[in-house]
């Protein structure tokens, strides 16, 4: 049986739902070694590598060329500019696998393969109330004002807004600057467990809080701006609300609106709201997609992308060399450059 390193780990639960619970299962295909740093994998490895979200430093290009290398990038590109200024290293890998179609437009086609996140929170509804959710980053947030101020006939409603509490009053004055452009004024109340944003509640998301949110609300929202870094992250969320038959509405330019519209899924937007919630909002469709997204379909979706990539021809090891010693050089020049300049 082949082996494949996978790594870097981490003790984040996003490393669980990215790569470990996957490849526990492309486990019954390939003899999976996870690994923490780099350098534990041997520079006589000539197998397969899947890198998670990490970019590894130019030395592992150097002492592990004998290895093909497989990218999963979960929300590394911050930025188009980050992402163009990392396309030569990108090209040391023989393969990219990525959860957005749009990344692919930077990419080198031919060698991106797609995977999805599997559902992971499945719950059972009951209990349901005329309350609407939200689930997200910090990042999120000033979206979700935003959208709020653009449809205030969500106001009506009880809400519960889940996020990081610690990293959301560490970064409470970012989020009210980017409202700054709207007429809104935003009066902030921080408690122990709570934080008021104007009218909105925020609590902290923890797996309870969320199991509790999916059974009993009635609808869901979930606002993604047109910026690259939320344009070109996975539908997650909207994936989670659909796998437990909770209704979710969006804004006009969301990824899910084409991501599920090519899998035949109507994917409701603001425009589709109205209350009591119609029947096209209430469609089931966890049955469905519990299945097109189960753990056990996505590490498939990875056994196919390994299976490919080891089977594929490899970059020339002269290209490859080359493209290591222009980083090198680039690497180098930078060093000088700020070497220089602190000199001065």
């Amino acid at each position: 049986m082949n082996s494949i390193y996978v790594g870097p780990t981490s003790d984040k639960p996003s490393f669980s739902w990215v790569a470990k619970d996957v490849f526990d299962i492309v486990e019954e295909e390939f003899n999976i070694v996870y690994f923490k740093a780099f350098n534990e994998i041997p520079t006589s490895y000539d197998g397969l590598v899947f890198i998670i979200k990490e970019m590894p430093p130019l030395s592992f290009f150097i002492k592990n060329w004998r290895s093909k290398k497989i990218y999963v990038p979960v929300d590394f590109f911050k930025s188009e500019t980050h992402l163009k200024n990392t396309l030569t290293t990108l090209s040391l890998f023989d393969r990219i696998a990525v959860h957005n179609d749009l990344l692919k437009h930077y990419l080198n086609a031919n060698k991106v393969s797609n995977v999805d996140h599997y559902v992971k929170y499945l719950v059972d509804r009951k209990n349901i109330q005329p309350k609407y959710m939200w689930i997200g980053v910090v990042d999120y947030i000033p979206e979700l004002l935003l959208n709020l101020d653009r449809y205030p006939v969500l106001w009506q409603f009880p809400h519960v807004f889940l996020t990081d509490l610690a990293h959301l009053k560490h970064s409470l004055n970012s989020v009210l600057a980017k409202m700054a452009s709207t007429q809104q004024q935003y009066e902030v109340k921080v408690s122990e467990d709570k934080i008021f944003i104007g009218k909105f509640c925020f609590q902290q998301w923890t797996e309870s809080s969320q199991k509790a949110a999916l059974e009993s609300a009635e609808f869901a929202v979930d606002f993604k701006s047109e910026h690259f870094y939320h344009s070109t992250k996975p539908p997650t969320k909207v994936q989670v609300y659909l796998a437990n038959d909770v209704p979710v509405f969006v804004n006009d330019t969301h990824y899910a609106i084409d991501y599920l519209g090519k899998l035949n899924i109507d994917c409701l937007t603001m425009s589709d709201f109205s209350y009591p919630l119609s029947p096209k909002a209430l469609r089931r469709h966890s049955s469905t997609v519990r299945e097109l997204w189960s753990v056990e379909a996505i590490a498939k979706q990875y056994i196919k992308v390994a299976k490919l990539t080891l089977t594929q021809k490899r970059k020339s090891l002269s290209s490859y060399a080359f493209t290591v010693s222009s980083l090198m050089f680039k690497k180098l020049k930078k060093l000088v450059q700020s070497g220089w300049n602190k000199s001065q």
